[in-house]
């Protein structure tokens, strides 16, 4: 780097470069960068501040793939052109590839210059490491030192933590027989400073049992096996998924889970969901979370309670009602966006164990991982699985910045979580997946995939039936009012029993409906067993008759209400009679004909006419939570506007220009002699002010000046002008 760069302000350099850009470049930057668009800045000199700014360059850092960064380096370490950049990674990468990822580093603003390309110490702040790993020659890691030595110890530690260690043997002239020494001699640690030193990620990836990159800088090809039925194979994952939400649903409808005092839902409400629902609990978990945050579950109490729990809001029965295709969208967009981590769930946190909807569970990034596992998955060509590891180096190489986080065991969670939600299937992607990630028609790439609802069965002499196929929800609710599931997939087994057939009594069927339903949707003959057997649980079903007094007890046979006032039931129901064939009881309806049924007497529930009744209770329902509304992104138009603002604001005059030793220096002498100094600042707003004031002391990174007629601290790090006032 020219020694005139050296003694230019870096802020200076890129805001005089950024000057002489036209209004189209600034909006393209602006657009690139938006993070530094708001408030407008107030002149390239602001703009370049912002720009150059640690936390405007940590998030930039994330759109930079492997082959940015080496280019980067190689600008950081002497600048040059595209023409010696490509020579210094020829065999690495091709030269149209370097002069792309110039033009993409030129755009983002990290590096500038027409032919000699430059840039400023700053940006290192958008390298994932603090030195040049890419573009260094150091010596090839040795093979690495066996397991209980303390050299493997230190690097273990490395490679599961933070790569930066601070010691003292980092420093030169410590002894060679150290073990510090001995592995930076070795080329499996990299010496930052005389205290610090930093593992490569090639040395970290073979530690962790990872592909190491290599010396390549292109991007990784992927190949793979080809997966037969990968869509049909989605879809009945995605069949799958929606009918254990329908099962979680109506297990919270009927009994909603508590919120545990360190919030969300604890372990023990997983399991008692996952148990009713008939889940592993891994699977419950992932759904409480999907359908909390599609809003098809919410917190919220119950009407005599304080406590809160958590059940379906009113929105859940229009999904339910849905058809497949766009149920199944809602739940994997809701995946897709999710700002949390599922596969934390069940691990012990700082508050304990981890459960649904827990804060410890939320991270800003999951859907940036997940995506950029999808996308790099959808490299491969269509319908094949490539190897996890391959996957794992394709995303690697896009997101070099978050290898830390994108290790091999995270994109396994992810996989493992797709395949759940129906976007893969046998390691590869799916149509409807690679429709998520293109942001076309997720609803029709699905129903493409999924085989026509079915309404009809096969019975069978044994009394079960079996329903080949997906169906719609309101025919499955008549099914199992009727049956009871004993294994579902593509084609769901049912079998009718004594209990079955007295639920759909209970619910206010009659046999003769019941026989209907039978007959309608059957494609094969009734068996007459079948028919005996409902013809028998109604006949006892109708025996006895329950009413509301507070309630009754009735029946046409004496000698059976005998019998029940003779049983211990009676007792506790407190029943007497009032007529050979009517009892009375205190007890609300619905507990005397729970009570008869545990005492093995079945009684039909009837209203005031007569008329069979449905006492299951009604399932809970809490309001629609609200949303929280998107954030406003400026159009390219007001990037436009902001452009042409930032020109006319423009002051040469106002040009970040002091660099640190001679702002030190200035600041110092000032707060000496007590002379008035002009200072240009920017706020943490981004705000460019100007301001007359008398400095007092410069110590810790703050200047202390009198700034009108008080005392104000200002950081010297957003300090970009000091001038004495003659």
């Amino acid at each position: 780097m020219s020694s005139n760069t050296a003694s230019t302000a870096p802020a200076a350099l890129l805001a005089e470069w950024l000057r002489g850009r036209d209004d189209a470049h600034i909006t393209a930057l602006l657009d690139a960068r938006r993070d530094v668009a708001t408030p407008v800045p107030a002149g390239f000199g602001v703009l370049s501040t912002r720009l150059l700014s640690p936390a405007s360059l940590g998030r930039v850092a994330e759109r930079l793939d492997l082959l940015d960064l080496a280019v980067l380096e190689l600008v950081l370490a002497d600048g040059g052109t595209v023409d010696t950049l490509a020579r210094s990674l020829r065999g690495r990468a091709l030269k149209k590839q370097v002069s792309d990822s110039v033009a993409k580093l030129t755009r983002l603003a990290l590096i500038w210059g027409e032919v000699e390309l430059r840039t400023v110490p700053a940006v290192r702040e958008a390298m994932p490491w603090r030195t040049a790993q890419l573009t260094v020659d150091y010596p090839e890691p040795a093979e690495l030192p066996d397991p209980g030595t303390e050299e493997r110890a230190l690097l273990d530690r490395l490679a599961e933590g933070s790569p930066l260690g601070r010691t003292a043997a980092a420093a030169p002239g410590t002894s060679p027989d150290h073990p510090v020494q001995r592995l930076l001699a070795a080329g499996l640690l990299i010496r930052v400073d005389h205290q610090t030193v930093e593992l490569p990620w090639e040395v970290r990836a073979l530690l962790r049992g990872e592909l190491p990159l290599g010396a390549s800088l292109k991007p990784p090809a992927l190949d793979g096996a080809p997966v037969a039925g990968l869509d049909g194979a989605g879809a009945v994952a995605a069949l799958e998924l929606l009918r254990h939400a329908d099962e979680v649903i109506a297990v919270l409808g009927q009994a909603p889970a508590a919120r545990v005092k360190a919030g969300g839902i604890g372990i023990r409400e997983v399991r008692r969901v996952a148990k009713a629902a008939d889940l592993p609990e891994e699977r419950a978990a992932l759904l409480l979370e999907l359908l909390a945050a599609a809003g098809l579950i919410a917190e919220g109490e119950l009407v005599d309670s304080d406590d809160s729990v958590f059940a379906p809001t009113v929105s859940a029965d229009e999904w339910l009602r849905a058809e497949p295709a766009p149920r199944w969208a809602v739940l994997a967009r809701t995946w897709l966006e999710l700002r949390r981590q599922p596969a934390l769930i069940g691990t012990r946190g700082e508050e304990g164990i981890v459960g649904p909807l827990h804060r410890a569970a939320r991270s800003s990034v999951a859907p940036q991982d997940r995506r950029a596992v999808l996308e790099a998955l959808a490299g491969a060509p269509d319908g094949t699985a490539p190897p996890l590891p391959s996957v794992h180096a394709a995303a690697r190489y896009v997101h070099p910045s978050w290898y830390r986080r994108l290790t091999l065991e995270a994109i396994a969670g992810i996989f493992d979580q797709a395949q759940a939600v129906g976007l893969v299937a046998g390691g590869a992607l799916t149509a409807a997946g690679r429709a998520a990630l293109s942001g076309s028609d997720l609803d029709a790439a699905m129903a493409a995939a999924l085989p026509k609802p079915v309404e009809e069965f096969l019975l069978q002499a044994d009394l079960t039936l079996t329903i080949p196929g997906p169906t719609t929800h309101g025919f499955a609710e008549s099914v199992a009012l009727v049956a009871d599931l004993e294994s579902a997939g593509g084609a769901a087994v049912y079998r009718v029993t004594d209990a079955s057939v007295r639920r759909a009594l209970d619910a206010g069927r009659t046999a003769a409906e019941i026989h209907a339903f039978f007959a309608a949707h059957a494609v094969t003959p009734v068996p007459q067993g079948l028919t005996y057997l409902v013809d028998d649980v109604a006949r006892r079903h109708g025996a006895l008759r329950a009413g509301m007094a507070a309630s009754f007890l009735r029946s046409d046979d004496p000698a059976l209400i005998t019998a029940v006032l003779a049983s211990p039931v009676a007792q506790a129901l407190a029943l007497r009679s009032v007529a050979p064939t009517v009892l009375v009881c205190q007890s609300p309806l619905a507990d005397l004909v729970a009570g008869l049924a545990t005492a093995g007497f079945a009684a039909a529930a009837e209203d005031s006419r007569g008329v069979v009744v449905d006492l299951r209770p009604n399932a809970i329902r809490f309001p629609i939570p609200r949303p929280r509304p998107p954030a406003a992104q400026a159009t390219l138009e007001q990037l436009r506007q902001a452009a042409e603002q930032i020109r006319r604001q423009d002051s040469p005059v106002d040009e970040p220009r002091t660099t640190g030793p001679e702002l030190m220096a200035l600041l110092q002498s000032a707060a000496g002699d007590g002379r008035s100094v002009r200072l240009g600042y920017v706020d943490a707003n981004g705000v460019y002010t100007r301001h007359v004031v008398v400095p007092e002391s410069v110590r810790h990174g703050q200047l202390t000046a009198v700034d009108g007629s008080a005392p104000r601290r200002f950081a010297l790090h957003r300090v970009t002008t000091a001038e004495f006032v003659d």
